[in-house]
């Protein structure tokens, strides 16, 4: 694209909004497609500018007419979301969700069939990976675990990314059944907090807490499954086991909890010394 060749064509623009000011819409599709995917480029180029000087709103207003000059720019729609998000980190409040909120619906819209199927492996990946992130963002549990689970089964994801999204829904879970056994604890200075025996805890507060730790369970030993050398799977996996434990009232059952939460901590431990291993013979 030339300087000149854009030069026309917003010459050519300005023009028919001058002869059709009531008629802008029609007047752009009449002869301008071609024209509008130059200036659409051209947008792009502009709001990146500004996005990389940190002007997030004035990029993404940029973006935004860089799409409604060409519909199908997918470039476009990307960085649009994308300086949408980058706002979010720069608010709070209602501000800050409602920015989130924009942010996925921009992302969303590039996971339509007509979108979706033209963007990169990698690009599709990082949108999933956003969605989730930003329902985080919202305190949206429910929506973030749906969306960590999207990402973990699409074709062809890399066994680690897979198990890093289980493993965060384990973690959800085990911060569901810590929501529970902190009611039973009472604190003791200079000494960890203690936890009231099983028969002191309610029948309910029992079964919530063993059900979220049965489907925590279930999304580590699938991480785990998906990557066997993801550490930090066992180390949760050890945790969720020991918030089962303080929920159980056989002392045998008990026993074997701790052992078994025991046997994950010295895997977790096995896999980070052999990943500084490694790492330490690569440089």
């Amino acid at each position: 694209m030339t300087t000149q060749t854009l030069r026309d064509c917003r010459a050519w623009d300005s023009a028919w909004r001058r002869v059709f000011p009531l008629c802008g819409a029609l007047a752009l599709a009449f002869g301008m497609a071609g024209c509008n995917k130059l200036i659409a480029k051209d947008l792009l180029n502009q709001g990146a500018r500004e996005y990389n000087k940190g002007r997030y709103e004035k990029a993404e207003k940029i973006f935004k007419e860089a799409i409604e000059r060409d519909p199908d720019f997918l470039q476009a729609k990307l960085f649009y979301a994308t300086a949408i998000r980058s706002r979010v980190n720069n608010e709070d409040g209602e501000e800050q969700a409602k920015a989130a909120r924009q942010a996925i619906e921009a992302y969303k819209e590039l996971l339509k069939p007509e979108n979706e199927s033209r963007l990169k492996e990698r690009d599709r990946d990082q949108t999933y990976a956003f969605i989730a992130d930003l329902y985080k963002t919202l305190d949206d549990q429910k929506s973030y675990q749906e969306w960590l689970k999207k990402r973990a089964d699409l074709p062809g994801q890399k066994p680690t990314t897979k198990a890093e999204c289980l493993y965060s829904i384990g973690v959800i879970y085990w911060n569901e059944a810590t929501k529970i056994s902190r009611k039973y604890e009472t604190q003791v200075p200079g000494k960890l907090p203690e936890v009231a025996k099983p028969d002191k805890w309610k029948k309910e507060d029992i079964d919530a807490l063993q059900q979220a730790v049965q489907t925590g369970l279930k999304y580590i030993e699938e991480a785990i499954a998906a990557d066997p050398r993801y550490a930090n799977a066992y180390s949760y996996k050890s945790l969720l086991l020991k918030e089962q434990a303080k929920a159980t009232a056989d002392p045998q059952v008990v026993n074997q909890l701790e052992r078994s939460a025991q046997e994950a901590v010295e895997k977790f431990q096995e896999l980070n010394r052999q990943a500084a291993a490694e790492l330490s013979g690569s440089s």
